[in-house]
């Protein structure tokens, strides 16, 4: 077989249509999470403005509940979360 030069094999290209995303399923359910805050934020009575960490933690609780009935204590409340992505380093360091 004959090899051809580059510009001729540019031309051999086609054209293919990409389908379009399906972005429901990327974003994030926003309003859900700000209505968890609201609710944590009546049942811990809060009323001081919450940090970042703060409001990522208590946006992603499972329920709610549990944190106003046990209470949170640093290094010591475990916390069930329902997070949406999650990033990982690969063992393999690449």
């Amino acid at each position: 077989m004959r090899c051809l030069p580059w510009h001729s094999r540019a031309s051999l290209a086609t054209y293919a249509t990409v389908k379009e995303k399906d972005c429901s399923l990327i974003i994030p359910p926003y309003p859900d999470m700000i209505a968890r805050l609201g609710r944590v934020r009546e049942l811990l009575n809060m009323n001081r403005p919450l940090s970042l960490a703060e409001k990522i933690l208590y946006s992603h609780l499972s329920n709610p509940l549990d944190l106003a009935e046990n209470g949170i204590t640093r290094g010591k409340s475990y916390l069930q979360l329902y997070p949406q992505r999650v990033a990982m380093q690969d063992a393999s360091a690449q």
